[in-house]
């Protein structure tokens, strides 16, 4: 276990991407901080959890030596390259102070965010580079162009349907991967009739768009088999932004796709 002094110190190559995990005991956090500590171009340099929590002062991966300390938001005391905030809607304000205090870039991977605090994250990409990303698959943003090229071409006559699953814990209804693909979609035109939510078990992501139209119907369907997906995306898109200037950025940036 290393302290916040040790991981300071540390003498590390300009390709390495020193990241600080904001909500690192969750169940996409943790598995940021175990996959962190197994990439060579990712040093995890802080871990923080909500000042209630039961791992203050405990690793961030028990199993690992070089795993910093979990520590509360006021407690930090690094630099970092990048501040990876997978916590709760609530927790905004703490994410940007934490960004503020290390000098990150901020990668925001939280869903459920109101108005006022995705309102907080653009005001704050004025000082420092910041993505938002209710969903950081990979596959996730290129089923919303695929779900948008084919609302473009099929037309008025066909009409689309959005069902999503999560697990029964998940706070927001609908999920903020179905919000983005409704917008994306009535961004072409396209008749959003219905969102679908269901809420049970412990289904880690299902997205399907389906475009019903004169005797046919089409589905595209996105599902995660693993939380690893969205763990590996963020660190992906963290590597990406840690480079960048000051800014809004998101998901189709990282991947490089052209704006619409």
């Amino acid at each position: 276990m290393q302290s916040a002094s040790d991981l300071s110190s540390q003498q590390l190559g300009p390709e390495v991407v020193r990241v600080v995990v904001h909500g690192a005991m969750g169940r996409v956090g943790s598995r940021i901080c175990r996959l962190a500590l197994e990439d060579a171009h990712v040093a995890l340099v802080g871990a923080i959890e909500h000042d209630q929590a039961a791992s203050i002062g405990a690793p961030a991966v028990p199993t690992s030596d070089a795993s910093p300390i979990v520590q509360k938001a006021d407690q930090i005391d690094v630099l970092a390259d990048v501040v990876i905030d997978f916590s709760r809607a609530d927790a905004v304000p703490n994410a940007i102070a934490c960004a503020q205090r290390t000098k990150a870039a901020l990668l925001v991977g939280t869903t459920g965010l109101t108005r006022d605090s995705i309102d907080a994250l653009k005001r704050e990409s004025d000082a420092r580079a910041v993505l938002l990303a209710p969903n950081t698959s990979l596959g996730i943003s290129a089923v919303v162009r695929m779900a948008a090229d084919a609302a473009r071409h099929l037309g008025e006559n066909f009409r689309c349907t959005i069902i999503e699953a999560h697990h029964a814990g998940k706070r927001d209804s609908p999920s903020g991967t179905a919000i983005r693909l409704s917008d994306a979609l009535k961004g072409v035109g396209a008749h959003v009739d219905n969102v679908h939510s269901i809420r049970a078990g412990d289904t880690i992501g299902d997205h399907t768009i389906r475009f019903d139209g004169p005797g046919e119907c089409i589905e595209i369907t996105h599902r995660a088999v693993s939380r690893d997906l969205f763990a590996l995306g963020a660190l992906r898109a963290a590597k990406w932004l840690a480079r960048r200037e000051a800014g809004w950025w998101t998901m189709d940036d990282v991947l490089g796709f052209p704006a619409r």
